[in-house]
């Protein structure tokens, strides 16, 4: 997108701006002058981001709420896999183990990539969990205990104004 706004820039500054409207089939075709065909788009893509690129300041506040909304689905995801427990019968009584993820979590946002583009970490954990009891009512109300955590380190990049995975 930079790039066009500048090739467009550039060709206006050298007085190109009609011949490339001359060139352009959907400019003939459709009867519309060199301004109307290629005036409307930069406009609206300068208006739809107010006419500049956020401030990193920006983007790290962006960030901020990006990873409260990605431990959000992390939260639901483990909801979900604590309600699907497969059960497995022992000699004991039953075992019952599903994977969770911390509470705690770091979100920073890193150098900008070779390109320009702003890049950033979210760091959690994720834990299995193993529930045990005498049979399946009394495992489920059980307290889990924690029998494996890994490190995650998750990496996104900040494209056309939102943080993606």
């Amino acid at each position: 997108m930079r790039i066009t706004l500048l090739s467009i820039g550039l060709a206006v500054l050298l007085g190109a701006g009609t011949a490339i409207a001359q060139q352009t089939p959907a400019a003939s075709k459709h009867g519309k002058s060199s301004k109307s065909a290629h005036g409307s788009a930069p406009a609206k893509a300068a208006s739809a981001k107010g006419g500049k690129e956020p401030s990193d300041e920006q983007i790290a506040e962006q960030l901020k709420a990006f990873c409260v909304k990605w431990m959000g689905f992390l939260a639901t995801r483990e909801r979900d896999n604590q309600k699907a427990i497969k059960w497995d019968k022992q000699a004991g009584g039953v075992s019952g183990h599903y994977v969770g993820y911390s509470k705690e979590y770091d979100c920073n946002m890193k150098e900008r990539s070779s390109n320009g583009t702003p890049v950033a970490t979210i760091v959690y954990k994720e834990l299995v969990y193993e529930k045990l009891g005498g049979s399946q009512a009394e495992a489920e109300q059980a307290a889990p205990n924690v029998v494996d955590a890994t490190e995650v380190t998750e990496i996104f990049r900040y494209s056309k104004g939102d943080w993606v995975y």
